[in-house]
């Protein structure tokens, strides 16, 4: 399947669904050999993703930062809480990925995984973005293309 850019939310909670809007704006770039997927908010997007070389993930990711923050990191960067799962509903994007490695490591074909995360402003009922998000979008997807070309740098980054 080569490289993905698969993007991750719920359209429905404003800027919870930044993934969704960028990979919609993703589409309408001429990409020759990049998969571009909506997760939405669907947790066992990860069995489908057979062979891939380099898993590209855009999701919100409340850092601290200010509203429309970029970061990148690794899985491998990411320490998960310990807390109890009390259903398949509590398992989060990362606890599927990681679980999904580790569970079917050859099965599992994301060999580079980079999560690119906007830090959101607006997690309410709403269908739009956020005003500072939306002014964002042509930097974020800049960000999506460099790390595409293998542009951009490594560990983690914060615009």
């Amino acid at each position: 399947m080569g490289k993905v850019v698969l993007g991750i939310g719920n359209i429905l909670l404003r800027d919870e669904g930044i993934g969704c809007h960028v990979v919609h704006a993703l589409e309408e770039i001429p990409l020759s050999e990049v998969g571009i997927i909506d997760g939405g908010t669907y947790s066992d997007i990860f069995p489908t993703l057979k062979d891939v070389d380099k898993l590209i993930i855009i999701d919100a990711v409340k850092g601290g930062g200010t509203p429309g923050q970029i970061y990148r990191f690794h899985l491998e960067d990411i320490t998960l809480e310990q807390k109890p799962f009390l259903s398949l509903h509590d398992v989060g994007l990362v606890d599927d990925l990681m679980l999904m490695q580790l569970w079917h490591p050859n099965e599992m074909g994301t060999g580079d995984t980079v999560i690119i995360g906007v830090e959101p402003k607006e997690i309410n009922w709403g269908l739009e973005l956020s005003p500072e998000l939306q002014r964002k979008m042509p930097q974020i997807i800049e960000v999506i293309l460099a790390e595409l070309n293998n542009t951009n740098p490594k560990g983690e980054m914060k615009c």
